[in-house]
């Protein structure tokens, strides 16, 4: 069994081109070209700490948002964001009801239909739970049993890379974060599966539960998704995320979502 810990920003900052910045001259192509519109249209679902709507403000705050902000310091480019769920999220980017959608782990079936920058970021896969005993999620052998009832987010890595490889579980999937708690708080469910971003969240807000990262640990790179199709697009973003390799911007995005993690 391994406990959530703070080695986070240690595994962030292995991955190449880790960091948003300004593009160069050398870009081939202009912004101009890519967003005539001036207009970055972001997916955006209420799931914190990817995203979250301030109902005073209606404005979107949160680490994707942030990293938006960054992406596009430095143009004149503006940021709409435009409501979605994580399992239509693909279907949207093919619409073109937006152009990008943050925090969206690339996995082979989304391949198929969508296109991904290079990874933003990276976070692990485990299990939350307010049961005392824990034994049983240790290892995700264990956690494959009819007597284990998981919640998940329907569209979600933790649904689509974890689901398959324990079959034998009773998976409830729901369609976001709050219900997925819920489900969790009223004893419907015997834990939630998530990314250790998100359930450090919730502890260190609700000041309860355990987070368990089973073994063999499953770490998944999270990206930026896009429609297919859109190469300058593409190029664009991956240039912005090399260029500023060195500026340090995106680790301090995710240092502020990154807290230490208070166990019951």
């Amino acid at each position: 069994m391994k406990l959530f810990t703070s080695r986070l920003m240690s595994a962030f900052l292995l991955i190449p081109g880790f960091f948003f910045g300004q593009a160069s001259a050398a870009d081939p192509v202009s912004i101009d070209t890519i967003l005539p519109s001036h207009t970055l249209r972001v997916g955006a679902v209420n799931a914190p700490p990817w995203y979250q709507k301030d109902l005073l403000t209606n404005q979107w705050v949160g680490l994707v948002p942030d990293v938006v902000q960054a992406l596009t310091k430095g143009t004149d480019i503006k940021i709409e964001y435009v409501d979605t769920q994580w399992g239509t999220a693909v279907a949207g980017l093919q619409s073109d009801r937006f152009d990008i959608l943050g925090g969206f782990n690339k996995t082979p079936e989304r391949a198929k239909a969508a296109d991904f920058t290079r990874p933003m970021g990276s976070h692990q896969m485990g299990i939350l739970t307010l049961q005392k005993e824990t034994k049983k999620f240790e290892k995700w052998d264990t956690i494959n049993s009819p007597d284990v009832k998981l919640a998940a987010i329907d569209g979600s890595a933790a649904a689509t890379l974890l689901q398959p490889q324990a079959p034998k579980a009773q998976w409830i999937i729901v369609p976001d974060s709050d219900n997925m708690l819920l489900q969790m708080e009223s004893g419907r469910a015997d834990a939630v599966v998530n990314n250790d971003i998100q359930m450090a969240q919730y502890v260190s807000k609700r000041h309860q539960g355990t987070v368990i990262i089973p073994t063999p640990v499953k770490e998944q790179p999270t990206n930026i998704g896009l429609r297919q199709q859109r190469p300058e697009l593409k190029a664009w973003l991956d240039s912005r995320l090399e260029q500023l390799e060195k500026d340090g911007t995106l680790n301090a995005i995710w240092k502020k979502y990154t807290l230490p993690a208070t166990q019951k």
